[in-house]
């Protein structure tokens, strides 16, 4: 119908594989994830996990869902529970942009800027949005981003 059309967007896959990679490379053995529930953010997560088992060397403390429709408080709990397995300071996260931000904010609110070390995915990879005024608690994150273009004309 539209044959001059083209829109190509890597799989979620190539994401996980790239963050299997940045973790592998910072030398981490021991991570926790964090997904929106949904499509995006489990299937990114899978994709991660199964990654990381062909990869090898990496274990996965926990793996945590953010509700579609988070109650009051979720947000710390969620801390709450990253804490649990205090030692996993990185998280990959697979999240969109407000659930991003409210992890942020409770990772704050507890106290533990400088705590978690981050790895997020394109939903956080060039926007300001979810970090703006988080930046201590954000700092040093690792995002990712696939390479984008436009085609002239």
């Amino acid at each position: 119908r539209y044959e001059f059309f083209s829109r190509v967007v890597p799989p979620d896959s190539y994401q996980a594989q790239a963050m299997v990679a940045v973790v592998r490379a910072l030398g981490w053995s021991y991570v926790s994830t964090l997904a929106s529930e949904g499509n995006y953010g489990e299937s990114g997560v899978e994709a991660f996990v199964h990654s990381s088992r062909e990869a090898g060397g990496l274990c996965i403390a926990q793996s945590i869902k953010i509700p579609r429709e988070p109650r009051p408080g979720e947000f710390a709990k969620v801390i709450g529970r990253l804490m649990e397995t205090s030692t996993a300071r990185g998280v990959v996260l697979f999240a969109n942009e407000d659930d991003i931000r409210r992890v942020l904010e409770a990772a704050t609110l507890a106290n533990l800027s400088g705590h978690f070390s981050w790895v997020g995915s394109d939903s956080w990879g060039s926007k300001m949005a979810p970090v703006q005024g988080l930046e201590d608690v954000a700092h040093g994150a690792i995002t990712i981003l696939p390479k984008r273009a436009s085609v002239p004309g």
